[in-house]
């Protein structure tokens, strides 16, 4: 069998309209702490866990809707070949995306969900 193309789920998103209170109750409430931060975005993870375990993204929104944002994403050590796997498959997928060190592009299930994969260097 040929590698796969996702490794593991990476992020689990979660819309909060004051990422700050939320990353704290997190906090407080689960032991996490931030790994991350960037343009009202707060990364946060399980403290002492495995870097590489499924982290939460708490997302800047303005109203909470859960049907309005990407709920998880993938993470691919290549994410051009996954893409082109998906578009084969005839899911409807966007560019791929840089944004610094991190790449990205969403596609759509075959249930109609909006997913999200993502790559970066792993040891950032």
């Amino acid at each position: 069998m040929d590698a796969p193309l996702a490794t593991r789920i990476d992020t689990i998103f979660v819309p909060a309209r004051d990422t700050e209170g939320a990353a704290a109750w997190y906090a407080r409430l689960f032991g996490m702490t931030e790994i991350f931060r960037s343009a009202g975005y707060i990364g946060l993870r399980f403290a002492g866990g495995d870097p590489k375990s499924t982290a939460l993204t708490l997302i800047p929104a303005e109203r909470v809707d859960p049907d309005a944002h990407v709920a998880f994403n993938f993470f691919s050590p290549d994410p051009e070949a996954l893409r082109e796997a998906l578009i084969a498959d005839g899911r409807e997928v966007t560019e791929i995306h840089d944004q610094g060190a991190m790449r990205w592009f969403d596609f759509v299930d075959p249930a109609g969900n909006r997913v999200n994969v993502c790559s970066f260097a792993e040891d950032a």
